[in-house]
């Protein structure tokens, strides 16, 4: 089957014969586009381990091995194929960066995130999707994008790249409310206080110079 490609530039059309306009759209055979500008769509994914023999929980990050923001902890994600289902792409880059096999965690989507100047390669939206692990025995290991890739106690991250402060916690808050979680004594209280931690703006000096630098 003919794949459709998306074309993302304000006032992009096609030519020839079998071009046909309708209202907002420019369709041809196979392929279309929108008259307005469209972001690029990414993944992002939040994967936290219960607390376990006094080990607080863990939040699973990687190192990026390419700019924009090279060598900055973030979570695991990436672009979303052309034609590729959402969860689907976050499953995939769960895998490709950290090596973790998707089927065994539960991932829910969190939210959509898409503050201007969010990533300073162009206008981008991040779905977000976040699961609660059992333990961190997940056979993590760095892989593709990811030049490191380990666990970190949520109330002790180091900085994050993009706006990963502000999808971290509001994944966090969204996870303190999970039955599972509710199940775990602590647990709830401690996921609420790791995500107040992380309150405030996320684009600070860092972010700006990562903006300019990248």
């Amino acid at each position: 089957m003919q794949s459709t490609r998306l074309l993302g530039r304000a006032g992009s059309k096609f030519t020839g014969n079998n071009s046909r306009r309708e209202t907002g759209v420019v369709r041809m055979a196979g392929s279309f586009t929108y008259q307005y500008p469209r972001p690029a769509v990414t993944v992002d994914t939040i994967i936290v381990s219960r607390p376990r023999d006094r080990v607080p929980p863990q939040l699973l990050l990687i190192k990026r091995k390419n700019p924009p923001y090279k060598d900055t902890w973030a979570l695991p994600g990436g672009f979303v194929d052309e034609g590729e289902g959402l969860d689907a792409a976050a499953g995939r880059e769960l895998q490709e960066e950290t090596s973790v096999d998707p089927t065994t965690v539960s991932l829910t989507q969190v939210g959509a995130f898409g503050d201007p100047g969010r990533d300073p390669r162009g206008w981008t939206i991040t779905v977000a999707y976040a699961a609660l692990v059992p333990s961190t025995n997940l056979g993590v290991r760095a892989a593709d994008d990811a030049k490191d890739a380990r666990w970190f106690d949520v109330s002790m991250l180091p900085v994050l790249a993009f706006d990963h402060k502000l999808v971290v916690r509001t994944a966090l808050r969204q996870l303190a409310k999970q039955p599972t979680a509710a199940a775990v004594a602590g647990l709830p209280a401690i996921l609420e206080a790791a995500a107040n931690k992380l309150e405030g703006p996320w684009r600070t000096e860092f972010h700006r110079s990562m903006s300019t630098k990248n």
